[in-house]
């Protein structure tokens, strides 16, 4: 009798560390947009930018590459704040809020901290077509996890 309960508790221990991480693995994935909104910008600056959740948080997932910085290829969640006149995308930089991205239309400008001039940037609608929103979006809960 001794030795089923010990098995049972032996199955039961095991399938617990299998199943944990395919729990893990099937979390919700928030809804994104369709479309990978891309800009590119003076020596080869790009900026990829992804709205993420339900419309209505005014959110997005911003990467900057190209640059030495070190936010070169790291992918943020910022707030997006729509304008008459723009729309801006901030984060959050030594505990205040800061505007790293203002768009106008087809023209926008990155601002970094540390950095003490903007990037001038255009639309670029084949690095635009390039993007794929899912995989944009998984890269981005992978660098989150680690």
């Amino acid at each position: 009798m001794m030795l089923a309960t010990r098995r049972n508790w032996q199955a039961l221990a095991l399938g617990l560390l299998i199943s944990t991480p395919l729990l893990a693995a099937e979390a919700p994935r928030p809804p994104v947009a369709d479309k990978v909104v891309a800009f590119s910008g003076e020596q080869g600056v790009k900026v990829w930018t992804l709205r993420v959740g339900e419309r209505s948080a005014s959110q997005a997932l911003v990467q900057v590459d190209g640059l030495d910085h070190d936010w070169n290829m790291r992918i943020q969640k910022m707030d997006v704040e729509k304008t008459d006149r723009d729309t801006r995308y901030a984060t959050e930089v030594d505990g205040k809020k800061y505007v790293a991205l203002i768009v106008r239309g087809d023209w926008g400008n990155l601002y970094l901290p540390g950095e003490k001039q903007e990037i001038s940037l255009r639309y670029d609608a084949g690095l635009s077509e390039q993007g794929n929103a899912q995989h944009f979006l998984t890269e981005y809960l992978e660098q989150a996890a680690k």
